[in-house]
Parts: structure tokens; sequence; C-alpha cells
């Protein structure tokens, strides 16, 4: 029974993931012609795993997802290309990952114009 129990106990904590919303989850607007980029810099000293990464719109539906491993000192990037959609849309980002895997993610949201890589939109730091 007891081993039991412990089992249940591990298999809870490595299912269990935590979310982080970029920016407190303010939207940004994206539309034809401009892409979407989400970039996550691993400070730790551990690899993590972007298990549930997605692109939502305003009504909190699913545009796009990613997912990926990123190595200590490692950046990695996931698009959207606006070309993609129908219209303009709101988004914001949300991230999921195992706990407590994902300390040391620093996340930054921008919008670019597709023609000239120009930024419209910089969400990265806790001021913006």
């Amino acid at each position: 029974m007891l081993i039991a129990l412990l089992l249940a106990f591990l298999t809870l904590g490595v299912t269990k993931a935590q979310a982080f919303i970029i920016e407190g989850s303010r939207p940004v607007g994206i539309t034809f012609g401009q892409t979407a980029r989400v970039n996550i810099l691993n400070t730790g000293d551990r690899g993590f795993i972007i298990e549930g990464g997605k692109f939502l719109d305003s009504d909190g539906n699913v545009i796009a997802e990613f997912r990926g491993t990123i190595d200590p000192g490692k950046t990695m990037s996931f698009d959207l290309n606006g070309d993609t959609l129908a219209r303009r849309v709101e988004i914001h980002v949300v991230i999921e990952g195992p706990v407590p895997h994902l300390k040391g993610a620093l996340i930054s949201l921008e919008v670019f114009n597709n023609a000239d890589g120009r930024t419209t939109v910089f969400l990265g730091g806790p001021d913006t």
C-alpha cells in the first residue's frame, strides 16, 4: 500500500505542469504581412521542455502550438506567421512545462513585419 501511494505521488509530480502567460496575457495584434515570435532563453543549468506552447486568439482558441527542448544557455524561437491567418487577430501566448524545469526561462514576444523585419511590438521585460 505504501509503495502504491509513493508511486502515485511521484507520478503526480512528473505530470504536473505550470504555465507562463507572457506579460500577464496582454494581447497583441497580428495581421497579414507580420510574424509573431516567441523567444525563450534558458538561463538555468539544466535543459527544460516546452510541452504545451500555444498562440491563442482573444477567445482562447488555439491558433498554433509549439514544443521543444531548450538546453542551458540556448535560445529557441517559435513563429506564428500572420500570412497563415484569415484576418487580423489579437493573440497571447501560454507556455507550459514540467515543474520546476521552466525556472530560469527568459521569455519575450515580438511582432515584426515580414517584408523588412522591422519590429512593431516587443514584450519582454518586467516593465514592458
